[in-house]
């Protein structure tokens, strides 16, 4: 099996952990909570960005050159809207 399939395998499954732990009991691993004030809003931006590398996997797995192109620019958007959700999540609220 290629790299290319293997490694986004791997991070999306850490994302989605990561993610789950976040949503559901508010927990973040222990370097990045300095920095997150929204831990819900945190976890649904990896769930995205686990989604993300899901794309990026089914369109490493097609074997079409142009039906590949979809499942790269779905990669594309979700990786750039769970950056967002994850800079959104990183700023403080204006009450503190």
């Amino acid at each position: 099996m290629s790299w290319s399939v293997v490694v986004p395998s791997v991070l999306g499954a850490l994302l989605v952990a990561g993610g789950v732990a976040a949503i559901r009991n508010g927990w973040i691993l222990p370097f990045q909570r300095r920095r997150v004030y929204r831990t819900r809003l945190f976890g649904w931006a990896q769930l995205v960005l686990a989604a993300a590398f899901a794309a990026q996997v089914a369109g490493q797995l097609l074997d079409e050159g142009e039906a590949r192109l979809v499942p790269g620019l779905v990669a594309l958007f979700a990786l750039l809207g769970g950056l967002v959700l994850a800079v959104l999540a990183q700023r403080p609220t204006p009450d503190r």
